[in-house]
Order: C-alpha cells, then sequence, then structure tokens
C-alpha cells in the first residue's frame, strides 16, 4: 500500500503551523499529566515517586549535583558492568538456542506443510515460525510428558534434528530456486529512494538496542514474581522431578493451559537443572517481544507506511510493559505476541486471492488463536471469538466454507491435547472453570464460590470504568505515553482511516471484555497493546512536515528516555543483569522469604516437610507437600475426622518429617477483601496434635512462622 496523501495538504504556511500548534498544545499537556502524575504500584519505596523524577536523573548533571553514578544511566551502566559472570549465561543461553532453533524449525516445517513458506519473506516467516514453532513444542512436550518420555538426551537430539532437517530443506530450497523473490505486495517495508527511513531505522535500533539488551540480561536472573514460584516455574519443576506431567491436585493453576511452560520444562530437561532450565524457559519468553514487534512493524508498514513500520516497533519495544514481561516468566508477554500475529495475518490473508491458499492461511489464524488460548484461558475471548467471528464474516463474504473449517482446524489442533488432558484428568476440559457447566472431579461448591469470589467480574460503576480508562490509558505504572500521543492521530491519516477503525474497534473490544468479564487485573488488558501500537505507527506518520518531525522528536526522545531510565530500576524488575548467579540463587530466596530459606537450609537431608499457608515455593530445594490457597487444605485433608494414631500413621506413609506453618501468610489470605483460608486451620489443631503426641514442640522460624517435627513413635510391642 503506497504511502497516503497529508491529510492537511490543503493547509499552507501559518494555516499548517496552527494546527500542528494546537496539536502541540494538546500533546505537551498530555505528556504533562503523564509525568506528574503518582505511580499507583510505587508507594512501598518510600513517598510519592513520579515519572519526572526518573526523567530529571536520567542523565547526569540535568539536575545540578547529580554525578553520572547517580545518574539512571550511570546506575544502568555498573549493573551491565559485570563482564566476569557473562559466562555463568553461556550455558543458558545455548540452551535456549536450542529450543529457539527447534521452535523455527518446527514452524518452519508448518508452513512448509501447508505450502505458505514460498509465499512469505524471511521477514515475515521467522517471527510468524517462533510463535506457530514454540506451539507445536508445547504440544510435543505435552504428549510425551504424558507418557512420561521426557529425558534430557532425547529431548537435545529431537531438538537438533528438527534443526537439520530444515537446515537440510532450506538448503534444497535455494539450490531449486536460486534468487527467488516472494511475491510483490507481501512486505512494505521497503524505503522509498531520499526517504530519510535509513537514518529514521538506525536512531530507532539505537533506541530499542538498550531495552533489548536488558531485557534479555534480565530474563536470565531468578524471578521474584509470586505467581512464577507458586505456578508458572513451580510446576514445570514438579513435572521434570517427576519425570511425568501429571495432575497435580495441590495446585489448581497447572491445569491451565500451560504451553508457555512447557519452554521451561524444555530448558530444565535440556540443562538436566530445574533451577538454570527456568531461566532457559524466560530467555525464550523474553524472545517473543522482538518477534511481535516485528509483526507490528509488518502491519503498519502493510496498512500505512515503511515509517509507520519503524514508529510502531519503537513504541512497543519502548514500553515499560513489554521489558517487564519480557524479564518476569509470565505469559502474557507471549499472549501479546499471539494477538500481534492475529493482527498481522488478517491484514496479510486480505491480499491472498487464491481461495486455496486462502483457506491455508486460515489455518494459520487458527493455530494462532489456539496458541493465544494454551497461553491462558481469557485467550478464547480475546482471540478466539474475534477471529473467528471474522473467518465467519469472510467465509460468508467470499461463499467460502474452506475458510471458516481452515480457521477451527488450527485452533482445534492446538487445544484439543490441553482440553483432553484436563477431561482425562478432572472431567472438566477447562477446569477448574465452567464447573456448572462441565461438572467434573475434584471441584465443588465452596471452592467455586472462592475462586469466583478473587477471579469473577467486579461490580460495574461509572467510577471504576474511568479508573480504568485512565490506568489504561496512562497511570498505569509501566504504561508508555506514545500510545495515546499518536494513535488518536490515526483518525486524520487519510488512506488508512478504515483499517484504524477496524483496529480501534479490536482494542475497543479487548477492553470491554476485560473490563466487564474478567476481575481487572492489570496483566489482563495488555493484548491491547499489540493493535494499539499499530495505531501509534501510523498516527506518528500521520502528516509529512517538518514542524510535526519537530514535536514527535520531542514526544519520542521524552517518552524513551523516561521509559528507559525507569525500566532500569527495580520498580519494573529485578536489575542486576549481570549479578553472580551462584550467589543469586542463594540471595534471592533469602530476600523473598527469610524464614522459608531459613527452613530450607535447617532440614536434614532426607526431610520431606509439609507445608501449611504457604506455596511460593519453586526455590525450595527439599521435597515438600504443599497446596495453593484455591486448593483443599492438605492438613485439613490429613488430620479432619482422624484420631492421633491415624494421623501419625498417616504422616508415616507420606513420608512427611516436618509441619510447617506460615501463619503471617495465613492471616494475610484472611485478611478482608482477600481470598480466605480454611478456619480449620488454627493455633489449637496443632497444640492438640503436639498434646496427642504427633509433633513435637514448635520451633520458631520467624515471627510468624513455626516449625514442628513429626514426633517418630515406637511401634513394636
Amino acid at each position: 500500500m503506497a504511502h497516503r496523501a497529508d491529510p492537511l495538504k490543503f493547509m499552507r504556511g501559518s494555516g499548517l503551523v496552527a494546527a500542528v500548534f494546537a496539536l502541540a498544545v494538546l500533546e505537551l499537556a498530555w505528556l504533562g499529566w503523564f509525568l506528574v502524575e503518582p505511580l499507583p504500584n510505587a508507594g512501598n519505596v518510600g513517598g510519592t515517586v513520579r515519572r519526572w523524577m526518573f526523567l530529571a536523573r536520567a542523565l547526569p548533571q540535568v539536575v545540578p549535583g547529580v554525578r553520572f553514578d547517580q545518574s539512571y544511566l550511570g546506575m544502568a551502566l555498573d549493573e551491565l558492568g559485570h563482564f566476569e559472570n557473562l559466562p555463568q549465561r553461556v550455558p543458558i543461553a545455548l540452551a535456549a538456542a536450542l529450543i529457539a532453533g527447534g521452535a523455527l524449525a518446527l514452524g518452519q516445517g508448518v508452513l512448509r506443510a501447508l505450502r505458505l513458506h514460498r509465499l512469505l519473506r524471511p521477514i515475515e516467516r521467522l517471527p510468524l515460525a517462533y510463535g506457530l514453532g514454540t506451539t507445536g513444542l508445547g504440544l510435543i512436550t505435552l504428549i510425551l510428558g504424558r507418557f512420561g518420555a521426557l529425558a534430557p538426551w532425547p529431548i537435545r537430539l529431537g531438538l537438533g534434528a528438527l534443526i537439520a532437517v530444515e537446515l537440510s530443506l532450506s538448503l534444497r530450497d535455494s539450490r531449486a530456486n536460486p534468487g527467488r523473490n516472494a511475491p510483490s505486495g507481501t512486505s512494505r517495508l521497503a524505503p522509498a529512494p531520499s526517504s530519510g527511513l535509513p537514518a529514521l531505522i538506525g536512531l530507532s535500533l539505537f533506541a530499542i538496542g538498550p531495552f533489548l539488551v536488558m531485557m534479555a540480561l534480565g530474563a536470565m536472573l531468578p524471578t521474584i514474581d509470586f505467581d512464577a514460584i507458586e505456578y508458572h516455574l513451580q510446576g514445570p519443576k514438579e513435572y521434570f522431578q517427576a519425570g511425568q506431567i501429571r495432575f497435580l491436585a495441590h495446585n489448581v493453576y497447572t491445569s491451565m493451559p500451560f504451553s508457555v511452560e512447557m519452554l521451561h520444562l524444555l530448558g530444565m530437561e535440556v540443562l538436566g537443572d530445574w533451577w538454570r532450565g527456568a531461566l532457559a524457559g524466560q530467555l525464550l519468553i523474553a524472545a517473543y517481544a522482538p518477534a511481535a514487534a516485528v509483526l507490528i512493524a509488518l502491519t503498519a508498514g502493510r496498512l500505512a507506511s515503511p515509517r509507520a513500520a519503524v514508529m510502531a516497533a519503537v513504541v512497543y519495544l519502548t514500553t515499560p510493559w513489554i521489558y517487564r514481561l519480557g524479564v518476569l516468566p509470565y505469559v502474557e508477554g507471549p499472549l501479546c505476541y499471539y494477538h500481534a500475529a492475529l493482527v498481522w495475518s488478517t491484514a496479510r490473508v486480505w491480499s491472498v486471492a487464491d481461495p486455496s491458499v486462502r483457506a491455508r492461511f486460515w489455518v494459520v489464524l487458527g493455530g494462532l488463536a489456539g496458541g493465544a488460548m494454551a497461553c491462558k484461558y481469557p485467550g478464547l475471548i480475546s482471540a478466539v471469538l474475534p477471529f473467528g467471528a471474522v473467518a465467519l464474516v469472510e467465509a460468508l463474504r467470499r461463499r467460502s466454507w474452506p475458510i471458516v473449517a481452515g480457521f477451527v482446524l488450527g485452533w482445534a489442533i492446538v487445544m484439543t491435547p490441553w482440553l483432553a488432558k484436563n477431561l482425562v484428568d478432572t472431567g472438566n476440559p477447562v477446569y477448574p472453570l465452567a464447573n456448572r457447566v462441565f461438572g467434573g472431579r475434584y471441584w465443588d461448591q465452596a471452592r467455586e464460590a472462592k475462586w469466583n469470589h478473587a477471579h469473577g467480574p467486579k461490580d460495574v460503576q461509572l467510577q471504576a470504568l474511568w479508573d480504568s480508562i485512565v490506568d489504561v490509558a496512562g497511570r498505569s505504572d509501566w504504561q508508555s505515553p506514545l500510545y495515546v500521543a499518536l494513535a488518536p492521530l490515526t483518525l486524520l491519516r487519510r488512506g488508512s482511516r478504515r483499517s484504524a477503525l477496524a483496529l480501534w474497534g479490536y482494542v475497543l473490544y479487548l477492553f470491554a471484555t476485560w473490563w466487564l468479564l474478567t476481575h481487572r487485573l492489570d496483566r489482563f488488558w495488555l493484548p491491547l497493546l499489540a493493535p494499539l501500537a499499530v495505531l501509534a505507527g501510523l498516527g506518528a506518520d500521520w502528516i509529512r512536515s517538518r514542524v510535526w518531525s519537530v514535536l514527535l522528536g520531542l514526544l519520542l526522545f521524552v517518552a524513551i528516555v523516561t521509559n528507559m531510565a525507569y525500566s532500569s530500576t527495580a520498580l519494573t524488575g529485578f536489575n542486576e543483569w549481570t549479578g553472580n548467579l551462584l550467589v543469586l540463587r542463594r540471595s534471592i530466596p533469602e530476600m523473598l522469604n527469610p524464614p522459608l530459606t531459613r527452613l530450607d537450609a535447617a532440614l536434614p537431608p532426607d526431610a520431606r516437610v509439609l507445608l501449611v499457608g504457604q506455596a511460593a515455593v519453586f526455590h525450595f530445594r527439599h521435597p515438600i507437600v504443599y497446596n495453593t490457597v484455591f486448593d483443599n487444605e492438605t492438613i485439613e485433608t490429613l488430620t479432619r475426622g482422624q484420631t492421633p494414631d491415624e494421623v501419625a500413621a498417616t504422616f508415616e506413609k507420606g513420608g512427611i518429617t516436618h509441619v510447617y506453618v506460615d501463619w503471617f501468610e495465613i492471616e494475610r489470605y484472611r485478611s478482608p477483601g482477600n481470598y480466605g483460608f480454611t478456619p480449620y486451620v488454627t493455633p489449637e489443631l496443632f497444640a492438640g496434635l503436639v498434646a496427642a503426641g504427633v509433633l513435637d514442640e514448635p520451633e520458631p522460624m520467624g515471627s510468624r512462622q513455626q516449625l514442628f517435627k513429626v514426633r517418630v513413635r515406637n511401634t513394636g510391642s
């Protein structure tokens, strides 16, 4: 699609300057609000934190007296400067590279099987293949794991075989088709002569480079996030230690679609180590960010211009949220990728004339929608339903039912194994959701009510709606001001308004479904950043004018420097990027939970401890028995209605040597507005077990943590 004409071409001289001046007033007012608005989640560092503080101290001497080592640039370079520790990352990076290579090979194989690979240029094929391939590796890992067929050397050899096969096929293709070019129209990133695009690309790479470096190094650091050490990493760790993927009745989260977590499991198998393997998985998750950015750029380039493509990628990759999703093992980073891929694929399939090719391309869209749902269940709402609706409309318009069939086939290939796993394990394919529809085992009304109270939709109130709009627009700690600054300008851009309106409709759909159907956790609205970044790219290129270029340059400079300074701090993610991993493996657990770390160090090698009230256990090295707050409390299951002798026999049968009670966590769960905790667990319960001779007197492990040793009974006569 050729570059569109300037929307204000009828204006010249003072008229154009006045229009851009009015826009400048609005843009600077927005930027000023963004810089002075307090960050809602940063108050725990003491005092009110505002973004202008990061801008002011980003460089030395901007604020008089701020030395280089006191600036955020200086502090970031210091954290990046421990080169002696980089060799510790080499095995992790190599393991991630092997898995990524296998994913690319598998994804290329999927495109080859669908006879689409020759229709796409490498810049289109590679990021698309990464998403398709990681989805495929997740399915293969699930199937092998269910049969207990996971082991380091078969996984390593299998990944190597995938790479070797794809390299041989690519070499064969290049020999058979020397100098072959992709069909015209597959990419819009080729710059026009004398367009100034090479300089813009160079400046953009300079801007996004630090974010990518920090992201890659941050991904190879041990995580400090509660959800990650409770289930994102803990689930794969248990599968790795068991040598099998099986139902974990004590951790309900592991029954969710676990496609992304399979990357951690693959990393553990490749390295033969659950701790370093998790870091390899985190690096693979970080790779979704640049892959998404390329697809976002391709979409903006197709709908508008190469300049819009570059700007869209810059806006996306310099967003602190995207950096944060790259350094933490959340699934929202991959989820954003799948939404970016779906948007690009939809724009791409519109130009396909051959009905057979078009139907096969819709298989890819179905697979991408399935990949989104395989990240987490909300992908059904944000990806499967809207793009399924687009497939249906397109099928009706073209009177071609293979379009819908292709989409459904792609989705079913990806999601059927995950749904079948739950159906076999629990009788409910989407366990623990839709219990009233599917029924099933293990879930009861009490747990359903507790889950819905925590995760169900919130009340509809106008003030809450306004607060959410403001949060998404810019108040959220890790948001970028560039989306609101640039995306609305798409409505002024002639020639691409129809596409922009479609994207705006999708953004509004994502926001509305997030606000109406979820518990409004901020991470759940993040998929809208992908289409919004495309809109920001289009908006940045709404007019070609020196006055606008100056204003755009100012907006970009202030936003990117602020975002970079903020992302470099611990407020966005753990930032000891080149720290000693051997030291961090010991110090991170101590920082997160000193009593639990003290317990892990004090237990004898053959101990097996029952944890009560504590489930953030990934860093724990001893064998454990635990449960999450939404599962049946294990101590209650083992002791309710049992005599002391029966309880002692149960502990002995389960190999439980110690019981650890975290009263601090229990009281936190019982606090108003929290998840709640079974009233069965009381100090009197444990006092009774001590009095009955089942447990020894407690040993304090912290101010509100106790350790009970299971008393060994003399069973001889």
